[in-house]
């Protein structure tokens, strides 16, 4: 059994609580999903693919801007993700299809699609070199591939307290274990073997938390997704609680910086 995919991303809720800490505290009032889709080209006739759609959500809270003579395919390589995009995006878009596929293995023809998209997933990608092949191979020759990701600090902040939390010492300016895999520091060196004319436009963002339970759920989401670690049993949900109820109470508020970006890649091919 994968934890990544038969837990993690058995279906949306886990994700969802991490979408719901960034909605309810982000302090950039410009949506993530609305500024991805901004930056997005928006001519007609083309042929898009989603890698790792989700729940769905960029396509739903943009369904009134996309074009009309667009012919999408989402994919996921979670059934139950698929699933749950199926049922957000109802028939608020047309022209849709939805495929299970895993990114090292795309069962399309080369140079197929116009746009391919891979919004905060790449990090998670056992063999980042394959998948990008992939994409460049099904990318058409002229298209072009957008990947989002966050900074390789990303929620540093909640690792100090944990450790703070479990008595263990902080470690300065640590790296997410997960996003170090692909980040806005670093992601370009692994796009440019396979794409030229990479550009990386920045999100940024600060999530001022002033409420624990939410926080907590974050952290409990997150069960699996570090190389199938758990950080965290139920029996211990209580205390942590308390524990940042009190950090909440001593400071006012937890402050973490959630930067993130979009990579802009042209095919190389």
């Amino acid at each position: 059994m994968s934890i990544l995919k038969d837990i993690q991303y058995k279906d949306s809720s886990k994700f969802n609580d991490r979408i719901y800490l960034h909605y309810k505290f982000g302090t950039n009032k410009y949506p993530l999903t609305q500024w991805v889709f901004d930056n997005i080209s928006k001519e007609n006739n083309l042929k898009v693919l989603e890698l790792g759609c989700g729940n769905g959500l960029l396509w739903r809270l943009n369904a009134k801007r996309v074009p009309g003579t667009w012919e999408i395919t989402l994919s996921d390589f979670s059934v139950g993700m698929i699933h749950d995009a199926k049922n957000t995006i109802g028939d608020s878009i047309k022209n849709i299809t939805y495929e299970v596929i895993n990114i090292e293995h795309i069962p399309f023809e080369d140079h197929s699609y116009d746009l391919i998209i891979a919004n905060n997933m790449l990090y998670h990608v056992p063999d980042r070199n394959k998948a990008l092949s992939e994409i460049q191979r099904v990318l058409k020759k002229n298209g072009t591939f957008y990947a989002t990701t966050f900074s390789k600090y990303y929620m540093k902040e909640m690792k100090e307290i944990i450790s703070e939390y479990r008595a263990k010492p902080v470690k300065e300016n640590a790296t997410n274990d997960l996003i170090q895999n692909f980040s806005i520091e670093d992601g370009g060196e692994q796009l440019k073997k396979y794409f030229n004319n990479i550009v990386l436009k920045p999100y940024d963002n600060i999530l001022i938390i002033n409420e624990a339970e939410p926080f907590i759920n974050f952290i409990y989401s997150t069960v699996g997704i570090q190389r199938d670690k758990i950080i965290f049993n139920e029996d211990e949900r209580e205390p942590l609680t308390e524990f940042v109820k009190n950090i909440i109470e001593r400071k006012g508020n937890i402050s973490i910086p959630a930067n993130s970006g979009l990579f802009i890649c042209k095919n190389s091919a």
